[in-house]
């Protein structure tokens, strides 16, 4: 199924008119051009979308924008619509919800005189809309998401006879040609006239948005202040990458004041980058701009902080002590760094689908069917010590009670530890055959 018909005119099944919705702004983006790039990424290619006579402002919105790579076809309520004898996937266009979903729902059959029904049957589905008054359509007594599926044949019918979802719905339940598929994703909402609808949408994406992230600290510390700033962020014209570098720019301040004498606050530009670190993706995905060239963007910003880091704390440390250790240790902390890197890159680009620096570590989902070394289970042991949202917060502490020695210390350790980690990956990697890779 690769053919959506997005209904933007007459009466959705909560007797709303859906003509009013394609043009509402949220995460900065109108509604008309979220839901047709939430189902292009569930697998849709060509959409027919049903307007008023004459409607032009919801065209303008899908112009000259280089993520809409579908086939679209304007049609008026008013004209027959022409379709073939397949199933076609049916949205209102007050759907707020996410590509999963639609895909979940797409994978399904149905009769050519049937209408399969996405429906809600939690407690708490009545909170995802405004007006729940679509109940008596269900058998189940769910709540209909806003999503279905039906031949073309019946989808002409119905909509030439019928301009109301609800009523299209409501007949062919009661003739029980209408069968059901539960609701599995991450969210859903459905617009309304109701005062602060865009508003109750904006925040149900960023409220999934802060569930996203890797790590407990990340979750419910960092998102505390990235989220409030990414709200911010999302109505600028600054780009995720943008707001990347951005980012690593200021983190990269790190380096300049440890090396001048100041570790710890160094230590907390780089925290302060760690955290806003997460902005760059929460208004990528709220505003539905993630590439994978954004991935390679924050992976390779995000490094210029790292090599400041581990190049400000031994220039630092030999300034006050004048102890060539601390180079002797700073260069073999920076070799050990760049070693992982290059590899690390050459992982992503060759066995993954991803360019997050993240995804390195599903290295062991290739690597563990052999035996694991008691070294690599200590490293795993460690592991989540060496993220940066924990080790960032980690030296604040450190650089206050311990200083250079322990800042300089610790982060030899953990590169010795990085080296012999990926060492031991390149030689184990070597016996997997060539077209063996990770998928996302």
């Amino acid at each position: 199924m690769d053919h959506a018909i997005i209904v933007a005119a007459g009466t959705g099944i909560e007797d709303t008119d859906l003509s009013t919705y394609g043009n509402t702004v949220f995460g900065s983006l109108p509604q008309i051009k979220r839901l047709v790039i939430t189902a292009q990424r569930a697998g849709i290619n060509h959409f027919t979308i049903i307007t008023e006579d004459g409607d032009t402002s919801l065209k303008k919105h899908l112009v000259n924008d280089n993520r809409i790579e579908s086939n679209l076809d304007w049609v008026s309520i008013d004209t027959d619509l022409k379709l073939e004898s397949i199933p076609y996937l049916l949205v209102q266009s007050n759907l707020l919800t996410t590509p999963e979903t639609l895909s979940n729902f797409m994978d399904s059959d149905i009769n050519q005189d049937e209408i399969l029904i996405l429906m809600d049957t939690s407690k708490d589905a009545d909170s995802k809309i405004s007006e729940p008054s679509v109940e008596e359509i269900s058998a189940n007594r769910g709540n209909a998401v806003g999503a279905f599926i039906a031949s073309g044949e019946l989808i002409e019918k119905s909509l030439s006879d019928s301009g109301s979802l609800k009523n299209i719905v409501s007949d062919l339940t009661e003739k029980e040609k209408a069968e059901y598929k539960e609701f599995s994703g991450k969210y859903w909402m459905r617009l309304s006239s109701e005062k602060g609808s865009a508003k109750k949408a904006e925040d149900l994406i960023f409220n999934y948005v802060g569930k996203t992230a890797t790590g407990w600290i990340s979750r419910n510390i960092n998102s505390k202040f990235s989220l409030p700033t990414s709200r911010l962020l999302i109505k600028t014209p600054l780009t995720p990458n943008m707001i990347s570098i951005g980012i690593n720019i200021i983190g990269s301040l790190c380096g300049i004041f440890y090396a001048i004498g100041h570790p710890v606050i160094g230590a907390l530009f780089m925290h302060i980058a760690t955290v806003l670190d997460r902005c760059d993706g929460e208004v990528a995905r709220v505003k539905l701009m993630e590439t994978k060239k954004g991935q390679w963007v924050d992976t390779i910003s995000d490094q210029f902080t790292v090599l400041s880091f581990l190049i400000g704390v031994p220039l630092g440390y030999y300034f006050i002590s004048h102890n060539t250790i601390a180079l002797v240790l700073g260069g073999l902390n920076v070799s050990f760094f760049l070693f992982f890197i290059i590899w690390a890159f050459y992982f992503l680009k060759r066995y993954t689908n991803s360019g997050s620096l993240v995804t390195y570590f599903e290295v062991d989902k290739l690597v563990e069917p052999q035996k694991t070394s008691l070294i690599r289970k200590t490293i795993k042991i460690l592991r989540p010590l060496g993220r940066r949202n924990v080790y960032s917060l980690a030296f604040i502490l450190i650089a206050i009670v311990g200083g250079y020695p322990w800042v300089l210390g610790i982060t030899t350790i953990a590169a010795i530890l990085f080296f012999i980690h990926s060492f031991e990956d390149i030689i184990k990697l070597r016996k997997i055959k060539p077209d063996k890779q990770i998928q996302d």
